[in-house]
């Protein structure tokens, strides 16, 4: 009976102690990356540590002769010059003399933009004044700057008293030139399908349609706008929008002496190199060039 009760036990304690193994497994850690600049001493020292979740840190900073101002961050959190933190995950302490406190500029670019600084990520000590300056390049649209997620103008200086984010982007502009597709619909219930041309540059030059009409066109925004002038009707187009490279529609406005101006819809579709352009078609009994 008692050899019985000596193996009993035994058996408990083999599967108490892997139990307990796996238990100390679980343990959380997190980390805490200290960095110190020249000029400062203290405790712990500069470098990466990995601690259980819940540990107490004791932490303590001073200068030494011939520095000036302390700064201690914590989370990049301004803190006092000693004190404790309690281990939550990853952690940041950096102690600097006011001589050697730096900030990181991250600078962010998309196609279409030129300027400087370049894309990349750089580091100026405290107060540092960094000039920047921006364009957009031809063929491109949506140019904008970014500071920390503001908008700011496209050149400028960034006063370095923090780490910074500037944001440089513009989107791939559509090219209007060449041949289009024109339908137009308006409230009076007339409606015109004719042929445009555009002729110029990305952002303006001239327009022609297949019944004679001729004027310009503006595309210097996000939006086209273009007119057709005849004899005794003008046609005004507006609000321009692609939703792809050989689609686009709009507004559309038709103006006569002595007559009130009747607003409609256009849209426009690219004719295709080799295609047909030939689109002259009309409804209420009138071609484009004489509807009153």
């Amino acid at each position: 009976m008692k050899r019985t009760v000596i193996w009993s036990w035994a058996a408990v304690a083999l599967l108490v102690l892997p139990f307990q193994a796996c238990k100390k497994a679980e343990v959380e850690t997190g980390s805490l990356s200290v960095q110190l600049s020249a000029g400062v001493s203290g405790t712990p020292a500069a470098g990466s540590y990995t601690l259980n979740v819940g540990e107490t840190v004791s932490y303590s900073y001073e200068l030494e002769p011939g520095f000036s101002r302390l700064t201690v961050l914590l989370n990049e959190q301004p803190v006092a010059a000693f004190g404790t933190l309690t281990i939550s995950g990853s952690h940041f302490l950096k102690a600097y003399s006011d001589d050697n406190l730096e900030y990181k500029l991250t600078v962010q670019m998309t196609e279409g933009v030129t300027g400087s600084p370049a894309a990349g990520t750089y580091y100026y000590k405290a107060g540092t004044v960094v000039p920047y300056a921006y364009a957009m390049a031809e063929g491109y649209k949506g140019f904008n700057v970014k500071l920390n997620g503001s908008d700011v103008a496209a050149s400028g200086s960034v006063t370095m008293s923090q780490d910074c984010v500037l944001y440089v982007g513009a989107a791939v502009k559509q090219d209007v030139r060449g041949s289009w597709i024109l339908s137009e619909s308006y409230s009076d219930g007339s409606s015109f399908t004719v042929t445009v041309t555009f002729s110029g540059t990305l952002f303006s030059g001239t327009v022609s349609d297949s019944e004679g009409g001729t004027g310009t066109y503006d595309y210097a925004d996000d939006t086209l706008d273009f007119t057709l002038v005849f004899p005794d009707v003008t046609y005004k187009y507006s609000d321009g929008e692609f939703s792809d490279a050989d689609t686009m529609s709009g507004k559309c406005q038709r103006s006569q002496v002595e007559s009130s101006a009747v607003s409609g819809t256009w849209s426009a579709v690219r004719v295709k190199t080799g295609a047909s352009s030939a689109a002259n078609s009309y409804k209420k009994g009138s071609p484009k060039s004489y509807r009153r």
